[in-house]
């Protein structure tokens, strides 16, 4: 099936609406407001007293976005801590469906949810870099994900999307996850039709067909594909700068 380029943008346009408070609610939610007790610590502040104390040590330790770990990271260090982190939970989301094997192939969950994690962390990368403006977006989704040259400005935007009902902790990743499956349902027909989305290695996509162990291989491989997509996203933003601010 042929698509057009304003419906490759509309579908990508949607993506980056669903996706940017997404991020927002990993970057910045702190519930307990335990991240500020990562700045200015001593070392026995370390030690645990109650539980905000522990939350705070696990955030800092993992790096977290708003920690005192976090603002000593640099640039690169950052966005390679999207890959690192949340990319190798979306990978398990998405690889888990292959423990059944071909039986997956018939509801393609993990493809879907492969789809969405590689956009969302495309876009995460952006932010970090700088690329925060909807039509330079969609331009490096476009072009990260399809391998298809856009314009990002073809199209009326779509309102920045509203995750209703992210008072706690587990109304925000119901939020998350409905979010993500939004993005890879939109994304799933654009992966059909282009065939260009970053891809694992062939001999672990045959593995995948296995019951199983198809599970690891999976992920195994999305693994790499995300880090392809990764390395592809900041070559384009290396080669846009102009797309880098406000």
């Amino acid at each position: 099936m042929k698509l057009s380029d304003q419906q490759i943008v509309t579908v990508l346009d949607r993506t980056a609406a669903i996706a940017d408070p997404i991020l927002d609610i990993l970057a910045y939610s702190d519930p307990l407001n335990v991240k500020p007790r990562t700045f200015g610590r001593r070392w026995w502040d370390v030690i645990p007293t109650w539980f905000g104390d522990l939350t705070a040590t696990a955030l800092d330790v993992a790096d977290w976005p708003g920690t005192a770990a976090w603002e000593a990271l640099s640039m690169n260090q950052k966005a390679d801590w999207w890959v690192r982190r949340i990319g190798s939970v979306t990978s398990l989301g998405a690889a888990f469906p292959a423990v059944f094997g071909v039986w997956t192939k018939k509801v393609p969950a993990g493809t879907l949810l492969g789809s969405a994690s590689q956009a969302l962390i495309v876009l995460a990368i952006g932010r970090e870099y700088g690329v925060v403006r909807r039509n330079e977006q969609i331009d490096m989704l476009g072009e990260v994900l399809f391998g298809r040259a856009v314009d990002g400005s073809a199209v009326k935007h779509a309102e920045r999307q509203k995750l209703a009902g992210t008072d706690d902790d587990a109304s925000r990743l119901r939020a998350v996850l409905k979010g993500l499956w939004e993005i890879g349902t939109g994304l799933y027909g654009l992966d059909r039709a282009l065939g260009a989305r970053p891809q694992s290695p062939s001999f672990l996509q045959h593995m995948a067909w296995l019951p199983v162990i198809g599970g690891p291989a999976t992920y195994v491989g999305e693994r790499v594909a995300l880090r392809r997509a990764f390395d592809t996203a900041r070559e384009w933003i290396v080669a846009h700068p102009g797309a880098i601010g406000l």
